[in-house]
């Protein structure tokens, strides 16, 4: 989603730099025979690098700063691959697609009652609801394929090509490589991820282009990877972050729930949010070095219960407030809780998560969806 500006004035020359002195990343794209796959789809995920192969099965994409990507092959009726590479110098690489199992079979397609609200909670749940998701279009929603499990409550999604979407409030278009949807409506449950190309859309004036540009900014501040980013730059408070601890106990019928024995733990005040549950809040912040650590290459996230992240320099959108039932209440701080669902998660510097999936956010960060998502090369 999004990026950091507090590091130093020593890492934006380093930048620009990189900007000056990119690499060159090529190759080939073959399938298992060695036949060369023309204008199969080549890019660095989550950013606006990426060619399309020839009609020989080979891409250049230059002008890459050094760094570690993950690089996403795609080309239709075959699996996606996906390789991690860090690059340091010109590299060439050689690609090989497998055939997905039954892609020549024939496609029946059948009629569906449910398919149109299907595809509305897809939009909101994937697109997102708030301000800027209003102009972010689906552009191939009969891509689209839905199962849903009537006994799990449980509604999955999957595309068999790229997701097109068009968002002309951040000026990108959008190819999205679906690998997982799911939304569970009893439990209000959903996770969806996948390998986003960014193209940035041409402005038709000056005023257009510093619109978007105004959007950018507003969308990556208090975001996902402005945290992140913030976390390992050691510039947490600078850059209008606060971390605290949340403890959430089970609330059984007609029990009792003994606060923790640390005098620094309260209430959580908000028990709408957790019908079925006692959250009690840390009162004291965290440092930073106590939920991640440096080892040789990156950084690891790591810490038990829940994280209590507050953004102090942008209050809640107000459709965000309408959303969560709080249509009367003042605007306030932007609040998202985290959690780790393995003991560590790795992540690098740009604000990438080698595993996405291990994570899960509520409240605020919940909220916003792929309409506020930026390029992971974006810099304010």
């Amino acid at each position: 989603m999004k990026r950091i500006f507090g590091f130093t004035i020593l890492l934006l020359l380093i930048n620009y730099a990189h900007a000056q002195t990119g690499l060159r990343l090529q190759g080939t794209v073959k399938d298992a025979s060695g036949k060369p796959l023309p204008f199969a789809s080549v890019f660095l995920n989550q950013t606006t690098m990426g060619a399309r192969t020839t009609e020989e099965g080979t891409f250049v994409i230059p002008n890459v700063p050094p760094g570690r990507y993950e690089v996403i092959a795609s080309y239709l009726g075959y699996e996606p691959l996906m390789q991690p590479v860090n690059l340091e110098a010109d590299r060439t690489m050689a690609i090989v697609l497998q055939q997905k199992p039954g892609a020549l079979k024939e496609l029946v397609v059948r009629p569906d009652k449910d398919r149109e609200y299907y595809l509305r909670l897809f939009k909101d749940i994937f697109i997102g609801q708030g301000a800027f998701a209003k102009n972010c279009k689906l552009l191939n929603p009969d891509l689209v394929d839905f199962e849903f499990d009537p006994q799990l409550r449980q509604l999955k999604a999957k595309a068999d090509d790229f997701l097109e979407i068009a968002n002309a409030s951040l000026g990108y278009n959008i190819r999205f490589l679906l690998i997982h949807f799911e939304y569970n409506s009893g439990t209000g449950y959903s996770m969806y991820y996948g390998n986003p190309l960014f193209e940035p859309m041409k402005a038709r004036s000056r005023s257009q282009q510093k619109r978007w540009e105004k959007n950018r900014e507003k969308a990556y501040h208090g975001s996902t990877v402005h945290f992140y980013r913030s976390l390992v730059a050691g510039s947490l408070k600078h850059e209008g972050f606060t971390i605290r601890k949340l403890m959430r106990r089970t609330r059984e019928r007609n029990s009792v729930i003994n606060a923790p024995a640390d005098s620094a733990m309260g209430i959580l005040p908000n028990k709408r949010l957790f019908s079925n549950s006692v959250s009690y809040l840390s009162k004291q912040e965290l440092p930073a070095d106590s939920v991640f650590r440096k080892d040789s290459t990156d950084f690891v996230l790591h810490f038990n219960e829940h994280l209590y992240v507050v953004y102090g320099n942008e209050k809640e959108e107000r459709l965000y407030l309408e959303k969560q039932q709080r249509g009367n209440d003042k605007p306030g701080a932007q609040v998202s809780l985290m959690k780790l669902l393995e003991p560590e998660v790795r992540l690098d510097r740009n604000g990438n998560l080698e595993a996405p999936m291990n994570v899960i956010f509520e409240q605020y960060w919940a909220w916003e969806k792929l309409a506020e998502m930026l390029p992971l090369n974006y810099r304010l």
